[in-house]
């Protein structure tokens, strides 16, 4: 769920919306209300200071726990010494300047990603459980989703599935948008939440099976087996994958046709993957034109920092957007 934030009003709706979600995920009285405290001061921190952003809202789940994600996005001048603004007491708007050592306080979570200039974004997370750091060598997966304006459900789609020696993930796009095209990608969905096996191929020819009864849709999916080193690829229609670096940058094939009505040719592709490297997969609703290097230090944030700022900076805003992003921790 993504909240723009314009004017001082949307703060109580964005802290509603925030309890309502911590109370369906059970987290606890408490944190039920951390995570309330650190979304209002995340949304008139963007008031304050940007005038303007967003505000993402997300349901996040890992080894059997489940939390709340919240991303506070903007345009805004950036902040030039963070050690210092994260300080009770400091404020460059006239406030108390509590806002955030009180969302890092308060949160299981903390991270921050600001450069003059370009702006700034802040993760704050909330689990149910005690949640332990990912160990070294692990692959975590972020995505965001967002339907065309003036819709309610979206038309693509990301999945994941760990298995014992490898993730899968998936970036599917329904034709069109609305409640059709939601119901080509959630079957997608769907499929991969199943899958038996990890090959790429046979995944998406699973998922071309399952929508012939729906409008079809583009799709890619991605297998990651870090202890290999190696990065496995199939794609039908117009899903943009690519494997990047500092430095580098390589896309990776797809073949013509759409799942779930005519899919002539399916093959799986091999690239090499290692400890730097970052996968980016995403749909036609954002534009191409991207590249991380412009982000200087983005590279060491979580994924869900990345696919975000992707999102803010390239979505076309005449379609549905999804970015999804992975990367080795």
């Amino acid at each position: 769920m993504i909240i723009e934030v314009k004017e001082s009003s949307q703060t109580g709706e964005i802290r509603r919306r925030t309890a309502e979600l911590a109370e369906e995920l059970r987290l606890g009285e408490t944190r039920c209300g951390a995570a309330a405290l650190a979304a209002t001061e995340m949304a008139t921190n963007l008031l304050k200071h940007a005038g303007s952003g967003n505000m993402l809202l997300q349901r996040v789940g890992e080894n059997g726990s489940s939390g709340l994600r919240l991303i506070a996005v903007d345009k805004g001048p950036g902040i030039g010494d963070i050690t210092r603004a994260l300080q009770d007491g400091h404020s460059t708007a006239g406030s108390m300047g509590t806002g955030l050592g009180a969302i890092r306080r308060v949160s299981d979570i903390f991270e921050i990603y600001s450069v003059p200039g370009i702006g700034t974004l802040i993760r704050a997370e909330f689990w149910r459980a005690k949640h332990h750091a990912s160990a070294d060598g692990t692959v975590e997966v972020a995505g965001v989703s967002e339907p065309i304006q003036g819709e309610e459900e979206c038309g693509d789609g990301w999945g994941i599935r760990r298995f014992a020696d490898s993730l899968v993930l998936m970036v599917v796009d329904g034709l069109g948008h609305g409640v059709l095209a939601a119901e080509a990608a959630r079957e997608a969905e769907q499929v991969l939440a199943r899958a038996q096996v990890d090959s790429p191929q046979e995944i998406l020819q699973d998922i071309h099976a399952a929508l012939r009864k729906t409008r079809g849709a583009a799709a890619a999916v991605a297998r990651i087996q870090p202890a290999t080193g190696l990065l496995s690829f199939a794609g039908v229609g117009n899903i943009s994958a690519c494997i990047v670096s500092a430095g580098t940058s390589r896309s990776m094939a797809s073949h013509n046709g759409t799942v779930g009505l005519h899919m002539p040719r399916v093959q799986e592709f091999t690239y090499p993957w290692n400890a730097d490297s970052n996968l980016i997969m995403h749909s036609d609703g954002l534009g191409s034109r991207w590249d991380l290097e412009r982000y200087p230090g983005i590279w060491s944030k979580h994924p869900s920092l990345m696919a975000t700022i992707l999102h803010r900076d390239f979505s076309r805003g005449r379609d549905d957007v999804t970015v999804l992003a992975a990367k080795t921790v």
